[in-house]
């Protein structure tokens, strides 16, 4: 038996090697697999993923390697990002207009001279 990180649930553990071997001689799961799918493991957490999801949800796809969880909330998210896209967008637009007044010009060359200059610019 191999031992178990401390950061590995071995409830989820368990689960994973019991549906890996009961896929049978297609994919064995040998004591090296088992060392190489800690390895990921480790890869996984350190690259910030809940590596016990990444356990169940291979368990529960019946995939034979460990992969970054996926988000149930990713279409959410995207949404939430198209959103924030189009907000900025809109920003960018209002921006590009207000420069087109001898005011917005020249607070634009402004902004550029300083930029160039090194300096921060604060705006209202």
């Amino acid at each position: 038996m191999i031992p178990l990180p401390a950061y590995i649930d071995p409830e989820a553990w368990a689960g994973f090697v019991e549906m890996r071997k009961a896929s049978g001689r297609t994919r064995p799961f040998t004591p090296r697999a088992a060392v190489l799918i800690l390895f990921e493991l480790q890869r996984l957490k350190d690259a910030g993923h809940d590596p016990n999801a990444s356990l169940d949800q291979s368990t529960r796809m019946g995939w034979a390697d460990v992969y970054p969880p996926k988000d149930k909330d990713m279409a959410r998210k995207g949404a939430a990002l198209e959103s924030e896209l189009s907000e900025a967008k809109r920003r960018e637009r209002e921006a590009l207009e207000a420069q087109r007044t001898p005011e917005g010009a020249a607070n634009g060359r402004a902004i550029i001279d300083a930029c160039r200059a090194g300096l921060r610019v604060v705006t209202k």
